[in-house]
């Protein structure tokens, strides 16, 4: 079969790869193609859809090397693209300086950060249209969708081919310079793909947690000034770093199907409501010698909670858990006890998380929820659901120079799926910077580092 030769590939149709191209075509690269195995190009970007325009949250300016101002400007850029889309509206704002101030204080006093990002949302009911309008950017970019990348190898020429599948029939690419931005979902099959390239890859952090669901009235006096606050806690018992995630004011909790597992999460959409907040709550988890696999790791714990949730995640009330008693379906709905004050969004099974979750994580999660409950009262009411688990694989990570090209040269990686995010706007970022060095890598070059 016929090869066909490009002068970039990029693997990923999520915010990384999608900003990279963009930015190519921006200065004047062509004869980019999009390879994706899904048919329809997105990512995390059919998720919630939630951008934190600060240089603190979703990315580390030190694994980009770039500076805070080389961070804003590039990010003054991505703005300038999702703010052109008009169902994504800002929902934090700066100027609430007073506000912010005391809740930082507040929670400085009860050992904890406090962040407020610039922030702005365009909902899950929105995820497609969103995708639709980015790659209208997109003019002389080839989507090879439906596409499955089965191998990678190194030719002669110095040149990369692709070997792929689509509809069942093999097709080859050809390129200079390839992309690996796989998100989350393709994580393992491209570091399987690197490992067999000799491409230097190692364990990072993982996050394992639960997703709180809590009648919306208590939390509103933080989401009416930062639609996603972010607590940040150092547990004093083990000295671990817990933080919330992902807040979605009105929003619902949402099963994630993994085959062998189902994980927890939660979004919001923009047109429709529910009476509830969710966020999450995570422990960062590093393993080190005799055993240093956080995939696997986080794995088993994943599959503890199938198991024990008979197929799916494990739902408990705060009043159960405080009395240390499993959640039933019997009493699940109790008025006595005023369970009725949140009606859970989600099928999960009641039970004890307890069972699955290992002490330590247990005992951090629930130092900071009552750290938290100090800091907004109202929090640890007897109605308020945790499900578990909630786990973000984030743990393959890549060595890269200021440009993320990895130890074989030609060979760039950026996003969440990489270890060089966590969050769209830290995943464009890094698609950016990847831009700029395949830039040069095929023998362009650019006047300035933020241009």
């Amino acid at each position: 079969m016929k090869t066909k030769n490009f002068n970039i590939l990029i693997i990923g149709s999520g915010p990384a790869g999608l900003f990279a191209a963009i930015w190519l075509e921006k200065v004047g690269m062509d004869k980019i193609a999009i390879i994706d195995r899904n048919a329809y190009p997105a990512g995390g970007l059919l998720n919630d859809g939630k951008l934190n325009f600060d240089y603190r949250v979703g990315m580390d300016v030190d694994e980009l090397r770039i500076t805070r101002a080389d961070a804003e400007k590039i990010m003054r850029e991505i703005k300038q693209v999702f703010s052109g889309f008009p169902r994504c509206r800002q929902v934090t704002f700066l100027d609430q300086h007073k506000e912010v101030l005391a809740l930082a204080e507040m929670a400085s006093e009860h050992g904890a950060q406090f962040i407020a990002p610039e922030q702005w949302h365009w909902g899950t009911d929105n995820g497609k249209a969103l995708v639709d309008y980015l790659r209208s950017y997109l003019k002389n970019t080839d989507f090879l969708l439906r596409t499955e990348v089965t191998s990678m190898q190194k030719l002669n020429n110095n040149n990369f081919r692709l070997d792929c599948k689509h509809n069942n029939k093999s097709v080859h690419y050809n390129a200079p310079v390839v992309l690996a931005s796989p998100g989350r979902s393709g994580a393992y099959w491209f570091r399987d793909v690197a490992r067999k390239m000799n491409i230097q890859n190692n364990f990072g952090p993982i996050d394992v947690g639960i997703r709180l669901e809590l009648n919306r009235k208590f939390y509103d006096i933080v989401t009416d000034i930062v639609y996603d606050p972010k607590f940040i806690f150092k547990t004093g018992r083990h000295d671990d770093r817990v933080r919330t995630f992902c807040t979605n004011p009105g929003g619902r909790v949402r099963m994630e199907d993994y085959g062998d597992f189902k994980l927890i999460n939660g979004d919001a959409l923009l047109g429709k409501k529910t009476k509830n907040t969710n966020f999450a709550l995570l422990n960062t988890i590093a393993l080190t010698k005799p055993y240093s696999d956080t995939t696997e790791f986080a794995q088993s714990i994943a599959k503890q909670f199938f198991l024990l949730g008979g197929g799916k995640p494990i739902v408990q009330r705060i009043g159960d858990f405080r009395e240390r008693r499993r959640s039933s379906q019997a009493t699940f709905n109790s008025t006595t006890r005023h369970f009725e004050v949140c009606k859970a969004t989600c099928n999960a099974t009641p039970g004890d998380i307890t069972l699955a979750m290992p002490a330590r994580i247990m005992d951090n999660l629930w130092e900071s929820l009552k750290s938290m409950d100090k800091i907004i009262p109202g929090i640890l009411h007897p109605s308020t659901l945790m499900y578990a688990p909630e786990i973000k694989f984030f743990d393959t990570h890549f060595p890269t120079d200021r440009f993320l090209e990895t130890n074989i040269k030609g060979v760039f990686v950026a996003g969440d799926g990489t270890g060089k995010s966590r969050g769209i706007v830290g995943a464009a970022i890094s698609g950016i910077i990847a831009a700029k060095g395949m830039l040069e890598r095929t023998g362009n070059s650019f006047k300035n580092f933020g241009e």
